[in-house]
């Protein structure tokens, strides 16, 4: 019969490691400017692309590496 507490505090666990890992996963400015940056692709975003392309900045910027600027040169040799 000791499960049954252990059972009513896992949902609750769960709950706090979804919702405060996002909180630190990247400051505030960065997800600023990765939001402005989603805003200025034309042509405009849907909803779930919009979020797609802020994940991929945020990713991109806490990474250590910024994201690419510019057009990426597909003439170079690859090999």
């Amino acid at each position: 019969m000791k499960i049954v507490p252990i059972m009513k505090i896992v949902p609750i666990m769960y709950l706090v490691l979804v919702f405060a890992t996002p909180a630190i996963a990247a400051p505030q400015w960065v997800e600023t400017a990765c939001w402005k940056a989603a805003n200025r692709v034309l042509p405009a975003l849907r909803a779930r692309e919009k979020e797609a392309y802020i994940a991929n900045c945020i990713a991109d910027w806490t990474a250590g590496t910024p994201p690419p600027q510019g057009r990426r040169s597909y003439d170079r040799n690859r090999y």
